[in-house]
């Protein structure tokens, strides 16, 4: 057990270094590899049967390189968050302490040996001792299995038990990507903590991706993926350019939306470096109090690089709900007005979307069973979402925010093919230019005056400012003290909702 005077001794940053060393490490070994694939092929006159055998070895060693790195890399992503956890435990210990004596942190009462033996402790240190031994216990497992893998790596690969022996992680991965989503989750609740690991390190971009893997494991290996990213823009020249950068933010953290003055990592449940970027950004975190979880979707000209706004609304609408929000950007948005007319982008997402919700029933039935899941779609993610409800979405409620149409599939809201009777609702400003999109019925119709649909009151910004027009369009996103704002929050909690007044014509 744990005692006052060790922990006292604790440093301020405990394991600081060894993360810090175990990253820089995991660079070098993809650096150097890379130079070498990088020499090999720049060696244009050199051809023949020994120049075909040095490029397969340098394959090899290229893969073996890249699950070494990624272990370094979560040696160091396990070392940084077992040091923070353990400095709050520290801190709250010493605390715990000072209250306790009446004297600062570290001093002894009159009459106590230095060298003698601890004196006896209160409930509540004693307690916060336990918690902290049990911690520093378990996060020790976890750094020293990584570091057996290590080891493990100096000889070769390692291996995945399965039920028909153990295999190559690789060949697991691959096992996975053939399988239906309700057989990946039944495999992967089979497997050790240390192999699940050993997935990531393998081939973190495919894992990352995969609905029915749960949604922790796909934020590890998103966060392998994002860090390859970025050094992938380094090598070729980008890293000062806009992607880099918005791939270290990536890397970064944020403000914790349910626990105030709290900063956590970000966490991605999808992600790919192409195009304009995707990505599902996963805000806030499942708990006893979660009443419901939302899928928010925005609309044109959405990017890794433009999305700013989203990610701020998506913080506020979990900060104000209580409940994890996910910034779906899985697909690729128009990104000019011209191109949003097209209905190629939202047919093209929406299939994506339905497999995700699929995969997020599943983590709400594991985490918080009976939580209601609310898809927002804002302008063109509105006809994403209307044309994911055509294909059979599933979804306890679904708001259309200033929504460009009900779907873009023959036949608008009269198609939708929601397995649940989802409630329905909408809001859109006076004077928001969309209405013309929504009577034109381009995008399946207008989601206001749709069968089933309740229209909430935009009402005003938190100033007293009316919402209306062009900046009604998404400004009530920008303000989570707006009236708009607050209907959709009460949407994903369950409560009720302030009707549609009308004020000015549309």
């Amino acid at each position: 057990m744990l005692t006052v005077e060790e922990v006292a001794g604790w440093p301020d940053r405990p394991l600081a270094q060894a993360a810090r060393q175990a990253r820089d490490n995991a660079r070098t070994v993809r650096t150097e590899v890379a130079a070498a694939r990088a020499d090999l092929t720049g060696m244009a006159r050199w051809r023949g049967r020994a120049h075909e055998a040095a490029g397969r070895r340098i394959a090899e060693e290229a893969d073996h390189a890249d699950e070494v790195s990624r272990v370094l890399a979560a040696f160091a992503d396990a070392a940084d968050e077992a040091g923070a956890e353990l400095g709050e435990g520290r801190d709250r210990v010493l605390r715990l302490v000072a209250e306790e004596s009446g004297l600062p942190v570290g001093e002894r009462p009159r009459g106590v040996d230095a060298d003698g033996p601890e004196p006896a402790r209160g409930v509540r240190v004693a307690g916060a001792l336990a918690e902290l031994d049990a911690l520093d216990r378990s996060r020790a497992a976890r750094l020293a299995r990584l570091v057996a893998d290590l080891e493990a790596m100096v000889g070769g690969h390692v291996t995945v038990a399965t039920d028909e022996g153990r295999r190559d992680p690789d060949a697991v991965v691959n096992r996975l990507v053939a399988m239906s989503p309700e057989q990946r989750r039944e495999l992967m609740r089979r497997m050790s903590l240390g192999d699940v690991d050993r997935l990531v390190a393998a081939n973190p971009q495919m894992l990352g991706r995969l609905d029915g893997v749960p949604f922790p494991v796909r934020i590890a290996a998103n966060r392998r993926a994002i860090e390859e990213a970025l050094e992938d823009e380094i090598r070729r020249g980008a890293g000062d350019g806009a992607r880099a950068r918005e791939l270290r933010g990536m890397l970064g953290t944020v403000a914790d939306p349910h626990r105030p003055g709290a900063r956590v990592r970000r966490q991605f449940v999808s992600f790919a470096n192409a195009g304009a970027g995707r990505s599902i950004e996963m805000f806030g975190r499942w708990g006893p109090d979660t009443r419901g979880a939302a899928v928010y979707v925005p609309g044109t000209g959405t990017s890794l690089e433009t999305a700013a706004p989203n990610r701020t609304a998506a913080w506020n609408l979990a900060n104000r709900s209580g409940g994890p929000v996910f910034l779906y950007m899985d697909g690729d948005f128009p990104q000019t007005l011209a191109a949003a007319v097209s209905p190629g982008f939202a047919t093209s997402m929406a299939p994506g979307l339905v497999a995700f919700g699929q995969a997020l029933d599943a983590e709400v039935a594991d985490h918080v069973p009976g939580a209601a899941t609310t898809y927002i779609g804002h302008s063109y993610g509105g006809a994403v979402v209307g044309t994911a409800e055509q294909l059979g979405l599933r979804a306890d409620r679904v708001v259309y925010a200033s929504a460009s149409g009900t779907g873009v599939l023959p036949g608008g809201a009269q198609t939708w093919a929601n397995p649940d009777a989802a409630q329905r609702f909408s809001v859109t400003p006076p004077g928001d230019p969309i209405h013309a999109a929504q009577s034109s019925g381009m995008h399946g119709g207008d989601p206001d005056t749709a069968p089933g649909v309740t229209r909430m009151d935009s009402g005003d910004y938190s100033n007293g400012e009316r919402v209306r027009g062009s900046r009604g369009h998404g400004g009530y996103f920008d303000d989570p003290g707006s009236d708009a704002f607050r209907n959709m929050v009460a949407v994903i909690r369950g409560d009720p909702v302030t009707t549609y007044v009308p004020r000015e014509g549309d």
